[in-house]
């Protein structure tokens, strides 16, 4: 009788899982990295694994603390530029400069932004992977099988063509 403080061996499954045959596309095989994760390798890759909205977290990237300082003197150095200029072309859209009368303090004018945020997504230089792919698409989405008739599907045709003519309506 087995003693129940003993556990079973069972197989573990969880590196099967993880190590993944990529047998679909000799490209994206080609740059796979199975020290990856799924989300890292088609990220480096330059492409998406979920193409809707994302879910869940995104993995942060780790950054020193000179990278950190040198992005918030960036800010503040675009803050400080926003309020000198009159220019609404350097005010970012939704923002607005208000200028004021300095005796009575009365709104003299009103300055919108008229500067787009830029968009990482559209801005991103395609990889070389994403152009390969694309190439590969071309290639191989203009062979085209031709189709050829069944003996069967012909002698069907053909009954149809004696009963009816070329009287495509009645068919």
């Amino acid at each position: 009788m087995a003693r129940s403080s003993v556990r079973k061996n069972t197989r573990r499954t969880k590196n099967k899982q993880r190590n993944i045959n990529i047998h679909s596309n000799p490209i994206i095989a080609a740059n796979w990295d199975k020290s990856l994760t799924l989300q890292q390798n088609y990220k480096r890759l330059g492409l998406r694994a979920k193409l809707g909205s994302l879910a869940g977290g995104v993995e942060q990237s780790v950054e020193s603390l000179t990278e950190i300082r040198e992005k918030r003197d960036k800010n503040e150095q675009e803050t400080n530029e926003v309020e000198d200029t009159d220019d609404p072309a350097k005010i970012p859209v939704g923002q607005a400069k208000i200028i004021r009368d300095e005796t009575t303090n009365e709104v003299i004018k009103v300055i919108y932004g008229e500067k787009k945020a830029e968009d990482k997504l559209a801005t991103a230089e395609e990889s070389e992977v994403v152009k390969q792919l694309q190439e590969y698409g071309k290639k191989h989405s203009q062979i085209k099988k031709v189709r050829h008739q069944s003996s069967r599907e012909d002698e069907w045709l053909r009954s149809l063509y004696e009963k009816y003519g070329d009287d495509y309506e009645k068919m």
